[in-house]
């Protein structure tokens, strides 16, 4: 395209070619129940939901929404904390934190969640994390119809 003095000139921006792939990935609908069994404030995997595998480099906006379950047995407090987990280590920014101060209340389910934005590189792997903060009563994560947890990825630009 010409400019003012007549000379070409080059395109404003050019995004350099990816290496295949989708620009979004993200797992299915999913049904399960994952009791959360471990220790206080140590993070398990949440098995039932696949890991999120990165297809190509780049800057990526990654979000999450967990189905969380808190029912205490005891008047004190039961909360859960979600995060999302790159190649096995936290990515700093995902957690979530639901739960209940008492058990005066017989319970509840919430839907929480994050949005972070990360590099990464092709083949890395993102799996969801939660654990449990208090051990009278269950704790759960869960995912159907009523509410889903899915983890999503959406390629934003080359790093």
């Amino acid at each position: 395209m010409p400019n003012v003095s007549g000379k070409a000139r080059a395109s404003a921006a050019t995004v350099p070619s990816r290496s295949g792939g989708q620009e979004w990935v993200q797992t299915g609908p999913l049904t399960f129940s994952h009791t959360l069994t471990g220790a206080n404030n140590v993070y398990e995997k949440v098995s039932e939901v696949p890991a999120l595998t990165i297809p190509f480099p780049g800057v990526w906006e990654i979000s999450y929404h967990a189905r969380t379950a808190t029912y205490p047995t005891a008047n004190t407090a039961l909360w859960v904390t979600t995060a999302l987990f790159k190649n096995g280590g936290l990515i700093p920014g995902s957690e979530a934190l639901s739960g209940l101060l008492t058990s005066n209340v017989p319970g509840t389910q919430n839907t929480i969640g994050q949005t972070v934005t990360d590099t990464f590189a092709a083949g890395d792997a993102v799996t969801l994390h939660a654990f449990r903060i208090g051990q009278a009563g269950t704790a759960a994560v869960y995912s159907n119809s009523d509410g889903r947890t899915t983890v999503t990825a959406h390629w934003v630009s080359p790093t």
